[in-house]
């Protein structure tokens, strides 16, 4: 290993290429890095134009590997970039966007030098077209970066308008390389211009006429300022490492602190790792099997997961679970799967496309689950219940269900049981904290034995506590006449639980609508009930009255049967009314068949609510279904 300091310019002068290895994440400075890089390069440029020449600006170090062939004469020699990818690329993103000025004012002598850090000479035996890049990103951030190096503004913008918001790349943007270069654009203008320049207004950006100075002496003495800034007062610790030196082994300590990766950002890093070492192609293994998790629907965060990761971390997890049968620690989840790959010290797969193999499979059945695909029928209405009820520590369960090697049937019939447990044990009012335990039990079984309805029913026929027990009829029908439903099953659960009943209600020939997104739960009888609800025999007490009949309501009012949907504009209308007056705003606003029945009534009390709670519990038993007998 070798290690030394050079100034920017030492770096990009020699004729070389600097390759990103596939194993590195895309290129991610965002404005809370580029805002202050551009600062510090700006103010030393300030000093080059005062005459003052008192420090260089350390800005880290970049970690080199030779690759062994670079060697050979007449060709361009490579290395590979281990660590400091970030840095250089963004050194080439300012250098192009000083150029482009360079453009808008004619300054041909400052274009042509700063092409001399972008480009490399060809030698005689280059064949490969990107060796005249100085360097090439990975395979997600290539095209981009390479045409802002080749092309001139005009035709960047027309060829990637559909990423601008006016003159600008939003924030948000996928592309990073064309947002960090869009901005060094603007803040090199507003630079040379020695005054600023109003980015916001609606201009054509690439019209040199829109300029607040003149092309001239001035414009280019401060371009040549900004290019001694970056070229010659920014350093970096250029680390060679030898052949004895394990490169992916040094950038993995190097990022074990500081901006942390994704655990898929290192679990990649050591996939196409150990490819290399197996001497298979990592480019077309990448682009066959791994580009599609690169894209910003995995990078986003998982909406309903805890705690809050992206969904490739999510993903991964819940891979390794299916996989293993294993509670995975998310803390811990590249570790984990360093286990998974290589268990006491063998591979579990053949080779790194198996293993890739495994990974890619099961990607449609996670984005199916998260509503983004249709894999599968069942899978994709189990994602919506799930999301529903915010249960995702069954998912695990899913990817197994999921498999090819599972009948249509049996993950109908699993995705259906699945969804019944969480439902009957939220409306018999036993505890969902342990959920993630029990799901975890039955996927480690599901792993070990395979998935199956038989798998299903005999692992929980072996479970009758409390915490665990799939309840069964009876259970169901008390606890929806007895326990608080409302606050059981809260928000968006209980909505599911009703519009089910909903669905049930209809008749065999009504239309199969889906559920409107303005639906609300209104309580029939309000829980602020006022004197327009008397008792049924007619008396009424005060809300927080210690009258035993208050006491009831209060615990009758959020049991199921006090419960129905009506919309967000009819529950504000209705709000405390008493019920003949609710009745009226029913029978003209609401359509629904959950809501028929109420209709019919003269009067809502206990009484009422207890023989509707009886109603949709006959109802119920039906929809979510039992736990089955074991078949033979």
């Amino acid at each position: 290993m070798d290690a030394d300091d050079h100034p920017v310019e030492t770096i990009l002068a020699e004729g070389r290429r600097f390759m990103v290895p596939l194993y590195q994440r895309k290129y991610q400075w965002a404005d809370e890095r580029i805002v202050p890089f551009w600062t510090d390069v700006a103010a030393k440029a300030a000093e080059v134009l005062d005459g003052d020449n008192r420090f260089q600006h350390y800005m880290g170090a970049l970690i080199l590997a030779p690759i062994g062939e670079s060697a050979q004469i007449g060709v361009t020699p490579r290395v590979q970039v281990v660590d400091g990818q970030q840095r250089l690329t963004t050194f080439q993103l300012l250098l192009a966007a000083i150029r482009e000025v360079a453009r808008d004012h004619k300054c041909e002598a400052i274009m042509a030098h700063v092409e001399d850090y972008l480009f490399n000479p060809l030698k005689s035996k280059d064949t490969d077209p990107l060796t005249k890049f100085k360097l090439t990103p990975t395979p997600s951030d290539r095209q981009v970066f390479h045409d802002i190096l080749e092309q001139p503004y005009s035709k960047i913008r027309k060829n990637y308008a559909k990423f601008y918001w006016g003159n600008r790349i939003p924030k948000n943007t996928e592309l990073r390389a064309l947002r960090a270069f869009d901005e060094f654009r603007q803040h090199v203008r507003r630079f040379a211009a020695e005054g600023p320049v109003d980015v916001e207004a609606e201009e054509d950006a690439s019209d040199p006429s829109t300029e607040t100075t003149d092309s001239g002496a001035i414009v280019e003495q401060r371009l040549e300022a900004l290019l001694n800034a970056l070229l010659g007062r920014m350093k970096l610790v250029v680390i060679t490492l030898g052949e004895g030196d394990d490169a992916q082994v040094i950038f993995e300590t190097l990022n074990s602190k500081g901006e942390p990766l994704l655990a898929m950002d290192l679990v990649r890093n050591n996939i196409f790792y150990r490819a290399e070492k197996e001497g298979t192609s990592a480019e077309a293994l990448y682009k066959k099997l791994w580009d599609p998790f690169d894209g910003p629907w995995w990078r986003a965060a998982a909406p309903n997961a805890r705690p809050k990761r992206p969904r490739i971390d999510h993903f991964l997890a819940h891979v390794l679970a299916a996989q293993t049968g294993q509670k995975i620690s998310m803390r811990e989840l590249y570790a984990e799967y360093r286990a998974f790959a290589v268990t006491a010290g063998r591979p579990r797969f053949e080779c790194v496309e198996d293993e890739l193999n495994v990974l890619s499979g099961y990607a449609p059945i996670y984005e199916t689950l998260e509503g983004r695909g249709e894999a599968d029928p069942s899978i994709a209405w189990l994602g919506r219940k799930l999301a529903a009820w915010q249960v995702t520590t069954a998912y695990p369960i899913a990817l197994q269900i999921g498999s090819d090697e599972v009948g249509s049937d049996a993950r109908s019939g699993i995705a259906k049981l699945l969804y019944s447990y969480i439902v009957r044990r939220a409306l018999s009012g036993l505890t969902t904290k342990n959920l993630n335990r029990i799901f975890q039990a039955l996927s480690q079984q599901f792993a070990q034995n395979g998935p199956s309805i038989n798998e299903f029913v005999k692992f929980f026929r072996e479970r009758s506590g409390d915490s665990t027990r799939f309840p069964d009829d009876k259970e169901l029908r008390q606890g929806i006449m007895s326990h608080p439903a409302y606050t059981n099953a809260p928000g968006p659960r209980i909505k599911d639980v009703l519009w089910e009943l909903e669905k049930r209600a209809r008749p065999k020939f009504a239309e199969k609508v889906e559920s409107p997104p303005n639906l609300q739960t209104e309580h029939v009888l309000p829980v602020s009930w006022t004197d327009d609800w008397p008792f049924s025999d007619g008396e009424t007490v005060e809300r927080w009255s210690e009258d035993p009949r208050a006491t009831r309501r209060n615990q009758a009012l959020n049991t199921l049967g006090n419960l129905t949907l009506i919309t967000a504009g009819l529950n504000a209308s209705s709000g405390n009314r008493g019920f003949a007056e609710k009745k009226d705003k029913y029978a003209e606003h609401t359509s629904l068949f959950l809501n028929r029945w109420i209709l019919e009534q003269d009067e809502w009390h206990e009484e009422m609510i207890r023989l509707r709670g009886e109603r949709l519990a006959s109802q119920a038993v039906s929809i979510w279904p039992k736990l089955p007998d074991p078949t033979s």
